[in-house]
C-alpha cells in the first residue's frame, strides 16, 4: 500500500458518528478540545515571553522542549475537533506519534535536571542571601569609611611630621648660622686679645704672665660655650653655676691655697652676648686680686652678684688685701692691658664701673638685665 493510499480517509467513519451525531455531545467534545488547545497554546507563549524577559534563566533548552511538547498537545486537541466530522485519523496518529516523541524526550531530559533544579536557591534562601549581602556591603562600607578615616588621620600625622621636620631643618639652619656667627665673634675676640698682647712691649717674664692671662681669658670663652651647650634652649644659660666653676678654676690655677674664695651669686639667665663679656670681666677682676692683693699669700676674695635697690644687676668683686690697687692709676701706665680690656668690656655691656678701697679693694659693676625668672 502506497503512502497516498494510507492517508486516504475513504472507508473510515468520523468520530461524530460514534456520538450518534448528538448535538450536545458534539458541542461538549468540540468545545472542550478547543478550550484545552487554547490553554496549551497560551502556555508556550508565556514560556517564550519569560525566556525573552529573563535571559539569565538556566537550562533554557529544557524550556524549549516543553514549549514544543505543549504545542504538540494543543495540535492533538485541534485534530480531535476535526475528526468529529472528518475521519483523518492517519494525520491524527502521526501527530500523536510526534507528541509522544517530544513528551518522551522532555521526560528523559527532565529527570537528570530535577536534582539540579532542586538545588537552586529558594526565594527565602535568596532573600536571606540578599540580606547577608546587604549586611556585608554595609560592613564593607563601614570598613572603607574607617579605613578612609585612618588614612586621613595618618595623612595628617605625616603632614604634621613633615611640618615638624621642616621646622627642625629650618631651626638647624638657624643654629648653624648662629654657630658660625658665634665662632666668628669668638675668633674676633681672640684675635683682638692676641693683637693687644702683641703690641704691648714686654720682657720675657711679662710675656709669660701675659700668655697665662690670655689662656685664662680663652678658657672663659670655652666655659661660656660649655654652659650654653648644657642649657635647655641653647640660647641662654644660668650665670650662677658658670661663675662658681669659673672662679673655682681661676683660684685653683693660681696656686694660692691661702686665699679663700666666696661667692654669693643669684640665678640669672643671660645670652651669649652678655655671658662672654661678663665672664671676661669676672676673670679680669678675680685674676687681678689674686696677683696684686695678697703679697703674703693669705686673704679672701668675695664675688657677689645680686640686684640692688634700683633693680640693676650688680657685680661686686672685693678682696681683703691691705694693698690698695687703683685701676685709674694703673691705666696711666703703659702696661695696664687688663684695665684696657676691662674698660672695653664694661662699655660693651653698657654698664657702669667704680672702684674704691674699703677694708680691701672693691670693684662694683652695675648693668640693666632682666630679673631671673
Amino acid at each position: 500500500m502506497s503512502l497516498t493510499d494510507w492517508f486516504d480517509p475513504s472507508g473510515l467513519t468520523p468520530h461524530g458518528f460514534c456520538l450518534s451525531w448528538e448535538p450536545e455531545l458534539l458541542v461538549l467534545h468540540a468545545g472542550s478540545d478547543a478550550v484545552i488547545a487554547a490553554a496549551y497554546f497560551s502556555v508556550p507563549l508565556a514560556l517564550l515571553w519569560l525566556l525573552r524577559r529573563r535571559p539569565d534563566i538556566k537550562y533554557r533548552w529544557i524550556v524549549s522542549l516543553f514549549v514544543a511538547f505543549i504545542m504538540a498537545c494543543g495540535i492533538s486537541h485541534l485534530l480531535g475537533i476535526v475528526t468529529l466530522w472528518l475521519p483523518i485519523y492517519q494525520f491524527e496518529g502521526v501527530e500523536k506519534a510526534i507528541t509522544a516523541v517530544l513528551s518522551l524526550t522532555t521526560a528523559i531530559a527532565l529527570w537528570p535536571l530535577v536534582p539540579r533544579i532542586a538545588a537552586l536557591p529558594s526565594p527565602s534562601q535568596l532573600e536571606r542571601l540578599n540580606h547577608e549581602l546587604r549586611e556585608s556591603e554595609a560592613r564593607i562600607k563601614q570598613a572603607n569609611a574607617e579605613l578612609e578615616r585612618r588614612v586621613e588621620e595618618r595623612t595628617e600625622e605625616i603632614s604634621a611630621t613633615n611640618a615638624r621636620l621642616s621646622d627642625a631643618l629650618k631651626q638647624r639652619d638657624l643654629l648653624l648660622r648662629e654657630v658660625y656667627h658665634r665662632v666668628k665673634n669668638n675668633l674676633q675676640v681672640v684675635d683682638g686679645l692676641l693683637f693687644m698682647h702683641m703690641t704691648r712691649p714686654a720682657d720675657a717674664r711679662t710675656r709669660e704672665s701675659d700668655l697665662s692671662a690670655l689662656r685664662g681669658r680663652i678658657y672663659t670663652l670655652s666655659l661660656v660655650h660649655q654652659q650654653l651647650m648644657a642649657s635647655a634652649n641653647l640660647e641662654t644659660f644660668n650665670l650662677a653655676p658658670f661663675l662658681h666653676e669659673l672662679c673655682g678654676n681661676i683660684a685653683g690655677a693660681s696656686g694660692q691655697d691661702g686665699v679663700a674664695l666666696s661667692l654669693d651669686v643669684m640665678d640669672q639667665e643671660v645670652t651669649l652676648d652678655v655671658g662672654i663679656p661678663f665672664g671676661l670681666i669676672v676673670t679680669e677682676l678675680v685674676t687681678n686680686a689674686l696677683k696684686h692683693a695678697f703679697p703674703q699669700g693669705k686673704g679672701g676674695i668675695s664675688v657677689t652678684f645680686q640686684h640692688n635697690y634700683s633693680g640693676e644687676a650688680c657685680l661686686i668683686v672685693s678682696d681683703t688685701g691691705d694693698k690698695p690697687f687703683d685701676f685709674e692709676e694703673r691705666a696711666a701706665e703703659s702696661s695696664s692691658l687688663g684695665h684696657t680690656i676691662l674698660s672695653g668690656l664694661v662699655a660693651q655691656l653698657g654698664a657702669t664701673m667704680k672702684s674704691y678701697f674699703d677694708n680691701g679693694f672693691k670693684t662694683e659693676i652695675c648693668l640693666n638685665i632682666p630679673v631671673a625668672s
